[in-house]
């Protein structure tokens, strides 16, 4: 249940009456200043869902992102759609949250805290989710916490659930990077690769392994997007509010499961296609799930967003706790 709820201005009003809000968070964890914004479905407001939680999917942009998110805006939709796909039973009703990405207009962070820098993995991995508990409804399992993301949003939400299976448990990457390059890690090598997905998700195999197993030797280099037309590596988990699929080969229990869903156009760049099917050949494993969701066209926030709702929106969906109406 809410804890310290918060007033927000509101950004825009939908055609059922939902609304996109915003508020100014400084973060307590990262000491980072930055907006976000947030939009609850019509049926967190009806009577019966009064007690109950709602699922959180976390949409982070491309480009900059900063100081906005174009996610909010009327020119994506991203909201009316999702209203419109849990009407039809496509989509839980998500609450969704839209966060800066960056902490400025003058380069991007991989979602990390790099040394000597603004904290934006602590941003997005602590500060935003606490934000987001304080003022709605929502789950402490990680089966109620997933991301979508367009181009290095989608590099940051892959590397959350890698990096924090306890807290977050589906991700949809639209054409991410395979591994960290932004130049503020230059001079510090170690951390840099910590914060690789290859050297992330070696960790949660050998975690969920009783012997040792083989795994990724070394971070993917270059890749911003791509990946050719693939098919999902399982068989999608059926109910809206079920358990997460396994992953390739199952894990024990106590490690929590993660999927991964990527989503990359057919004109997306070669050397960066190959790079992210190496690493996706790599960490599907134990408990690791991934698939590949090709579209014809390139690298483009309009494309993953249409994307997202030809499927993956229900594949994440089914991997997802849902709300439960009173009886």
């Amino acid at each position: 249940m809410p804890t310290h709820p918060r007033e927000w201005t509101m950004q825009r009003e939908l055609p059922d009456g939902t609304r996109v809000v915003r508020t100014d968070l400084t973060g307590p964890k990262s000491g980072f200043t930055g907006r976000v914004w947030a939009w609850v479905p019509k049926q967190y407001g009806k009577p019966e869902y009064k007690d109950s939680a709602f699922p959180v999917l976390m949409a982070l942009p491309g480009a900059v992102g900063y100081p906005t998110n174009y996610f909010f805006s009327k020119e994506f939709r991203l909201q009316e759609r999702i209203g419109e796909a849990a009407d039809k039973g496509e989509s839980l009703p998500f609450i969704v949250v839209m966060p800066v990405l960056n902490a400025n207009k003058d380069t991007y962070y991989d979602g990390s805290d790099i040394p000597g820098q603004p904290k934006m993995g602590t941003w997005i991995s602590d500060d935003v989710p606490d934000l987001v508990r304080e003022n709605f409804r929502t789950y402490a399992d990680p089966k109620g916490w997933g991301f979508f993301g367009s181009s290095s949003g989608g590099y940051v939400g892959m590397k959350m659930v890698l990096q924090y299976p306890e807290r977050f448990s589906v991700a949809i990457a639209g054409g991410p990077d395979a591994a960290p390059d932004s130049p503020l890690w230059n001079g510090h090598p170690k951390e840099k690769q910590e914060n690789s997905p290859a050297w992330l998700a070696e960790q949660l195999i050998k975690k969920s392994s009783p012997t040792p197993s083989s795994s990724p030797t070394s971070s993917p280099t270059g890749g911003l997007k791509g990946t050719p037309k693939s098919t999902p590596t399982s068989s999608p988990a059926s109910g809206a509010t079920g358990s997460p699929a396994s992953g390739a080969a199952g894990s024990p229990k106590g490690v929590s499961k993660v999927a991964i869903s990527f989503l990359m156009g057919t004109k997306e760049p070669k050397q960066e296609v190959a790079a992210l099917e190496k690493l996706r050949k790599e960490i599907t494993k134990g408990p690791i799930e991934t698939r590949v969701t090709s579209f014809e066209g390139g690298h483009d926030g309009y494309k993953y967003t249409d994307t997202l709702f030809n499927g993956d929106l229900k594949w994440m969906s089914d991997r997802m706790r849902g709300p439960v109406a009173a009886k």
